[in-house]
């Protein structure tokens, strides 16, 4: 009888990677707060005049991503139903490859900014 693993967390350690996270966490953050108070004793603005242009590039980014890792995951569902292949190798050469794309095609539609 051929069992297949299921995912059970009673063997993860929950505690020792809520602390990890938390400390990268806490770091960050008072990374940040540093650096607003250096540009605050310069009499600096904390405010990027360029931050608009910024946020419209980082939502297309994350929006041709996306798109292009559900159709990584829809091609590597269709892979597995049609073809013998393995589930997480049509899975994960399909996300790997859409997602390659999404990185091509966003480099080319920010190339000329």
């Amino acid at each position: 009888m051929v069992t297949t693993p299921s995912l059970v967390f009673s063997d993860v350690p929950v505690g020792p990677i809520f602390i990890a996270v938390s400390v990268v966490v806490v770091f960050y953050l008072w990374t940040q707060y540093r650096q607003k108070m250096e540009l605050i004793k310069k009499g600096e603005s904390l405010v990027n005049f360029d931050s608009l242009e910024q946020m419209k590039t980082s939502h297309l980014s994350k929006g041709i991503i996306a798109i292009t890792l559900s159709l990584g995951i829809l091609t590597g569902y269709f892979l597995e139903v049609s073809t013998s292949l393995h589930p997480w190798v049509a899975y994960s050469t399909m996300v790997l490859l859409f997602f390659g794309i999404g990185a091509l095609v966003f480099y080319v539609m920010t190339r000329g900014q």
